[in-house]
């Protein structure tokens, strides 16, 4: 649901039984542009993503690897008028992973994760989340094999629990799915070794601490509650050298971003099912952004290691 879960979900996928290859490094822009307020006249806002992504693997033997990984991501919501706020916000995330192979059909990927998550006003302990998770993988045949596990995160807003089952099916020579419910599809062709498209699912749900009036007596601390998921078309392409450019045009899904104090959360949320939310949804910064639904482009250049 996190985006670095979906980062986390791609590496997974890449570095499975029947892959050739791994995705070390990641640098991409994404952006929503003119997206309408609700109900609110012709104002438009503004959505972009700039991160940078890198992992380095250490192999132990033939049965460890040892994963460190680092991910920097800077957020913006502007709009194309005075009226209404711009946004700025940015998650540091570091990777702490173990994966381990059983036997010759099942592993597992264990791994930490701490981040700061944040708008650089007043940081404290409290602006932090710690998360962690377990991917697990077994091979029936050399075209499919099963992905379960589970994923934790101390989301400002409450715990967060997603269970995640799916499998990676190779259909034939030029066709794959993939699949990790509730997270992610992906229906990719592959027409030669040099170029790959396809349609994808991305369900990502994250949060970060922000301050209002930041520098003043009124200053005032929100955390961000965002949802932001989104249908692609992707294409792919290397012209050598172990680098890959990557595109996608889209369009967002059941899109929120939403301001609570800090102390507002819900009990529990697990996967996409919210218990215990009794949050002041009443609250007049609660629903700041009125963002609607809108299209979503992305950039992105690879570094991709092949290992065979």
């Amino acid at each position: 649901m996190r985006l670095l879960l979906v980062v986390l979900i791609s590496f997974w996928w890449t570095n499975s039984f029947g892959q050739n290859w791994v995705d070390l490094a990641n640098v991409y822009w994404r952006t929503s542009p003119a997206s309408d307020f609700d109900n609110i006249g012709d104002y438009k806002r503004n959505f972009n993503m700039y991160v940078v992504d890198a992992k380095a693997p250490v192999v132990l033997g033939d049965n460890n690897v040892l994963i460190f990984g680092l991910e920097y991501q800077y957020n913006s919501i502007t709009s194309n008028t005075p009226l209404y706020s711009d946004y700025y916000f940015t998650s540091i995330m570091l990777q702490l992973g173990w994966e381990h192979n059983w036997n010759d059909k099942s592993k597992m990927l264990f791994m930490a994760i701490p981040r700061l998550q944040t708008d650089f006003n007043d940081v404290g302990i409290s602006h932090f989340q710690m998360g962690g998770i377990a991917l697990g993988t077994t091979k029936r045949s050399d075209k499919f094999d099963w992905r379960y596990g589970l994923y934790y995160n101390g989301e400002f807003f409450g715990p967060m629990f997603v269970p995640l089952f799916g499998f990676n099916w190779k259909m034939n020579e030029k066709w794959l799915l993939r699949v990790v419910v509730p997270l992610n599809l992906e229906l990719a062709f592959m027409p030669g070794t040099k170029f790959r498209t396809g349609l994808r699912f991305d369900g990502v749900n994250a949060s970060y601490m922000y301050q209002f009036n930041s520098g003043t007596p009124f200053a005032t601390n929100r955390y961000i509650d965002k949802a932001d998921n989104n249908v692609w078309l992707f294409g792919e392409f290397t012209p050598g050298a172990n680098l890959w450019f990557h595109f996608k045009a889209g369009h967002s899904v059941l899109r929120k971003y939403r301001f609570f104090t800090p102390g507002d959360k819900m009990d529990v949320k697990l996967g996409p099912v919210n218990i215990g939310d009794d949050r002041n949804f009443d609250d007049p910064k609660a629903v700041p952004l009125q963002l609607k639904n809108g299209w979503s482009f992305e950039a992105r250049m690879i570094y991709r290691l092949p290992l065979k």
